[in-house]
């Protein structure tokens, strides 16, 4: 596969991955800035701390695979998604 496109579609599944967290934390209340949270890596905290506290399995699951402590195969590096905060 081309190097180009490899990267393209792990970007792609990083973007899905955040866009299910969003849609999960709606669903318990909570809404998500995408934007922010793949750019400030203390919104990105917080907001992995609410997922972390949350009555949702579901939830506190994609969480712990999203700080790179899940189970469901490899996740990303640890707040690969959150830039440090300016």
């Amino acid at each position: 596969m081309n190097p180009t496109l490899e990267q393209a579609s792990r970007d792609d599944r990083s973007f899905v991955d955040l866009v299910d967290f969003k849609w999960l934390m709606a669903g318990v209340g909570w809404w998500v800035n995408l934007t922010r949270l793949q750019r400030d890596k203390s919104y990105a905290d917080e907001c992995l701390q609410r997922a972390m506290s949350s009555g949702s399995q579901l939830l506190r699951e994609r969480a712990a695979w999203l700080l790179g402590f899940g189970t469901q195969g490899a996740g990303p590096e640890p707040h690969a998604f959150a830039a440090p905060a300016a």
